[in-house]
């Protein structure tokens, strides 16, 4: 019988009786104590022990890791949620994606963006700024309370241990992946670590010398030599005695970035998109895919909101030209809240503001000569928690300037603005387009999603945008070569709504306190999802809180992580009841 379960009872009837003799008589017969007995208590839950290992592959182009197949991880696969479509940093350097590894926080909000770990101000910053700090989860943990968690890295790049973990309990910084593997081989065989990082970096190493391509052999051998060392950490671990007794392991597998040709660094999608699985004996097989929409609600007012504004304020103004500007919105409406502008205060600045008029949107322009026009006859109901798709196009035609509307991509109505250009006018502002509260305090706050935000440097015509409203493959569009602006905003990660039109970077930069929240209904530019099908967007810099969710470590609001603990969803697997 288990000594540390059982209740010890001592008899309190008897040692009752006893105490009452004492009290009523003076001398009395000693009697020998009751001898105690136990029972088993089987009203106590013992909780199992959660540990983690995470290995971490540098340099891991997803799609090699798919077209190889490499043993052991296609085997991991049989018990675990994996994806060949994780993201790791639009900057996919070593740096800056450690450090969204280790801090759980994107790199738009870091700022790290090279192997030497130091702030740089972004563009648009302030060089001189203190840099926010984002520490390593580590710290985060010796404020938990799971203080007494053993912590351990195990890396090639000692600097970076020192710079991103200096709060491991036990750092070992080691010569290659062979030592890494023999290293952590050690722990899992004599140690009793809670949570150990492997980091191997030969696959880079490989890349950046053959090439970064399943069908360079030098970068094929890379992946399966350190598909090797995860056998054999994995036969370690299995061997451990508690092993999927007491200790509940999760095993994370990610590559924290990918390669293109002999370098990495950049935006593509094979420098971003990373191989990612999470391993546990209880889960069932799932491959993660892309899919659904994940965006941001974009609500509040004043110091509360959440919006998202453009980095350049200068950028895409309509000046004298023509233009179109179209964005799909999900939400539902206040009283005159304007959601989509470019005006820094309405009515008394030049630019355009959008605004909600109850359940159906109007526009307000001023040029730079002008005053306002306000362009508010009805349209469609929009504001009805219901997708829609709203269009703008500043015209030329027969000598005058127009400005059309379009919701779902029906033209409603038309107007002349030719007066608003009088003496040399130019719808021009120097704010930043602005998703959200903003041009106009006065009213209330905005609640919606927005999607699909596009702009052309051209007027497009009834038919392009009646017929493209929907339109799955933006490089499908007839006029793409004039798309100077695309921003799906469903990145599902970041603080960023990234611009995906050609060769463009200026990015929408969200504010406030905004969460990424996964819809099962999707704009109809998106498939939706099947029955059974699930939609999930892993990414390296929600690993943080997987590790937490499963060390069972409540995550402070405070920390400020990019992502949630998707991993949650499927607890029903592992949770043993």
């Amino acid at each position: 019988m288990n000594m540390n379960n059982r209740k010890l009872i001592t008899g309190v009837s008897l040692l009752a009786v006893a105490i009452a003799s004492v009290i009523t008589i003076p001398a009395c017969k000693k009697y020998a104590d009751p001898p105690p007995f136990f029972e088993q208590d089987d009203s106590t839950v013992v909780l199992t022990t959660r540990k983690t290992l995470l290995v971490v592959i540098d340099g891991g182009v997803a799609d090699a890791f798919k077209t190889i197949a490499p043993p052991t991880i296609t085997s991991m696969l049989e018990h675990g949620k994996y994806t060949y479509t994780g993201r790791t940093e639009d900057v996919s350097t070593d740096g800056a994606s450690w450090k969204s590894l280790a801090s759980g926080v994107s790199q738009t909000r870091h700022s790290i963006s090279d192997s030497t770990l130091v702030f740089s101000a972004p563009v648009g910053g302030n060089e001189h700024d203190a840099p926010a700090n984002y520490p390593s989860f580590m710290q985060y943990i010796l404020t938990s309370s799971r203080a007494d968690i053993e912590t351990t890295v195990i890396s090639p790049w000692g600097y970076m241990i020192n710079k991103l973990f200096p709060e491991a309990e036990k750092p070992i910084a080691v010569a290659n992946d062979a030592a890494v593997k023999d290293s952590a081989v050690a722990q899992l065989k004599n140690g009793n670590p809670d949570l150990m990082i492997a980091h191997f970096n030969g696959i880079n190493i490989a890349g950046r010398e053959y090439g970064f391509d399943a069908a360079v052999p030098e970068y094929k051998a890379a992946i399966l030599k350190v598909d090797a060392y995860i056998g054999e950490l994995m036969t370690a671990l299995k061997a451990r005695k508690e092993y999927n007794k007491k200790e509940e392991w999760l095993v994370v597998v990610t590559t924290s970035h990918g390669g293109i040709g002999k370098q990495y660094g950049g935006s593509s999608a094979a420098e971003t998109s990373v191989f990612t699985l999470y391993y546990n004996e209880n889960i069932k097989k799932q491959e993660l895919i892309r899919g659904g929409f994940a965006g941001v609600q974009l609500t509040g007012k004043d110091a509360t909101a959440i919006s998202a504004q453009l980095a350049d304020g200068s950028a895409y103004n309509p000046e004298r030209n023509q233009q179109t500007i179209q964005l799909k919105v999900k939400g539902t409406s206040g009283s005159y809240p304007h959601f989509f502008s470019k005006m820094e205060r309405w009515p008394s600045t030049s630019g355009w503001s959008c605004f909600a008029s109850g359940a159906v949107w109007a526009i307000s322009i001023r040029s730079t000569t002008s005053g306002e026009r306000r362009i508010q006859p009805g349209s469609p109901p929009v504001f009805n928690n219901q997708w829609h798709t709203l269009t703008i196009v500043f015209a030329d035609s027969a000598s005058k300037k127009w400005l059309r509307r379009y919701t779902d991509g029906v033209r409603h109505d038309q107007t002349d603005i030719t007066t608003n250009y009088d003496n040399g006018g130019s719808i021009t502002s120097t704010s930043p387009i602005r998703l959200g509260f903003g041009a106009d305090p006065t009213y209330t706050s905005t609640n919606f999603y927005a999607a699909d935000v596009m702009i052309f440097n051209t007027a497009l015509s009834d038919d392009e945008i009646k017929n493209n409203s929907c339109l799955k493959n933006v490089s499908q569009h007839p006029k793409y070569a004039n798309l100077v602006g695309y921003w799906p905003a469903a990145d599902g990660y970041g603080g960023q709504f990234l611009n995906k039109a050609p060769a463009q970077t200026n990015n929408f930069v969200l504010k406030g306190s905004y969460k990424w929240e996964g819809l099962a209904d999707v704009p109809c530019s998106i498939d939706p999802l099947g029955a059974n099908q699930i939609a999930v967007q892993p990414a390296n810099v929600d690993i943080v809180s997987q590790l937490f969710y499963w060390m069972r470590i409540n995550i402070r609001s405070d920390w400020s992580l990019d992502g949630g603990a998707w991993i949650k969803t499927f607890e029903r697997e592992f949770i043993k009841l």
